[in-house]
């Protein structure tokens, strides 16, 4: 294995586009944790950040993404300071943004453009290249489905807007329009019920999607991983996390598994 991860550095060298655009994100990175370390809000690296972390030391080679996670409470008092305290450079984006249609935030660079699909769709200014920071919660992951029936999706065809884009986009509104209270009432109660049984289940948000579960038991307290060259916050067992998460997450996928998300980035 230590021969396939050193030939995986032709995927980004030194001076490389993809390396360029990873240690932008390292740089904002740093200035989000920071900010956590200086306010003493908990914070950690998840999905492939924290995979590279452990396999590689830093970016998996191939990749141009970097998550961050925070308990709901913390995630909420991280965006209140944030705007009065992130440099210049950066903007912080949330749900609460016009045509933004996700559930989790985002920091990014006000000067460069990041072109994709969903970018290109959307109708807010800033596009540049950004970390996602997702807010997670204790649930049960069939009372997060139920809710995220009814809210996730009528929250993003609602953000979407044009409803008279065309007959099929109309029929989607309308029936978001019926459908987002119920997700609303649903999660309130969902919150509810976890507020006493209080589950040991760890996942996003309701309406963000299911792409996490995992143990409090294995979670916390959080521990420290060093992610290129720099120590952050990491859940208490790594290796449990992982494993959870990915399977064998210390083999290295086929080359046609090793996907980017980014189709092209304009730096001004």
């Amino acid at each position: 294995m230590k021969q396939d991860i050193e030939d995986l550095s032709v995927y980004n060298p030194e001076g490389s586009e993809l390396r360029i655009l990873q240690l932008k994100m390292f740089d904002i990175l740093v200035s989000v944790t920071d900010i956590c370390n200086k306010h003493n809000i908990p914070y950690w690296i998840s999905g492939g950040t924290l995979l590279g972390a452990k396999r590689h030391g830093g970016f998996i080679p191939w990749d141009d993404d970097i998550d961050i996670e925070l308990m709901r409470r913390d995630y909420k008092k991280l965006l209140k300071i944030l705007p009065g305290e992130l440099p210049d450079s950066l903007y912080l984006q949330t749900p609460k943004e016009k045509s933004y249609r996700l559930l989790f935030s985002k920091v990014r660079d006000r000067f460069s453009i990041v072109y994709s699909e969903e970018e290109d769709m959307a109708c807010y200014k800033e596009k540049g290249i950004f970390i996602d920071i997702f807010s997670e919660e204790r649930s049960y992951r069939w009372l997060k489905n139920s809710v995220d029936f009814f809210y996730g999706r009528a929250f993003r065809r609602l953000k979407r807007g044009r409803p008279f884009h065309s007959a099929k986009y109309f029929y989607e509104y309308s029936i978001s329009l019926l459908l987002y209270p119920i997700g609303v009432v649903s999660m309130w109660v969902a919150r509810a019920i976890c507020s006493v049984t209080k589950p040991d289940n760890i996942l996003h948000s309701y309406g963000i999607g299911n792409s996490t579960n995992h143990n409090a038991q294995y979670m916390f307290p959080l521990n420290k991983i060093e992610f290129e060259g720099k120590s952050f916050s990491a859940p208490k067992d790594v290796d449990k996390y992982l494993t959870k998460q990915y399977g064998d997450y210390m083999n290295i996928p086929p080359k046609d598994k090793r996907l980017t998300h980014f189709l092209k980035v304009e730096y001004l």
